[in-house]
């Protein structure tokens, strides 16, 4: 996405992760995405993309797609100034906050069903919220708990 686009809706295809034919597959409908126009971002701070591998669980992929994106709205928060970051600490707490935010009450009830493949979505939904709750890490997990 360039400057040039700024403002711009651009219409993405919604996908849905097939497990059976390990790909893609476009869904009815579609999500679309506002590229901010630069009068509704920070000009001292940039972000340049989010990345998050494929193949992961969806729930684990939208837990670290909004933890990443929680990071970006600080970033271009017109607020936010680069010379005074924010402690490490208190921005993991709040992105990792996001995330459990996600997993709690932002996504479609998860399937019990338990698949060959590994456990059912409700059993990694709830490991995933359990590893958030129980990390031992200082800036993560101590940063989780004070947010």
């Amino acid at each position: 996405l360039s400057e040039h686009q700024r403002g711009l809706n651009i219409r993405l295809p919604s996908l849905r992760f097939d497990r059976k034919a390990g790909s893609f597959a476009e869904e009815r409908g579609h999500t679309y995405f506002e590229i901010p126009g630069a009068h509704k971002t920070n000009p001292n701070s940039t972000v340049t993309a989010i990345l998050c591998l494929s193949g992961l669980p969806s729930d684990l992929s939208t837990s670290i797609l909004a933890h990443e994106a929680t990071h970006a709205w600080i970033k271009l928060h017109p607020s936010f100034d680069p010379s005074r970051p924010i402690p490490p600490q208190v921005e993991e707490g709040c992105c990792q906050l996001v995330a459990m935010i996600f997993l709690n009450d932002g996504l479609e009830p998860p399937s019990s069903q338990t698949s060959v493949d590994g456990p059912s979505d409700e059993k990694l939904r709830q490991y995933f919220k359990f590893s958030i709750e129980t990390d031992t890490n200082e800036v993560y997990g101590e940063g989780f708990r004070k947010a």
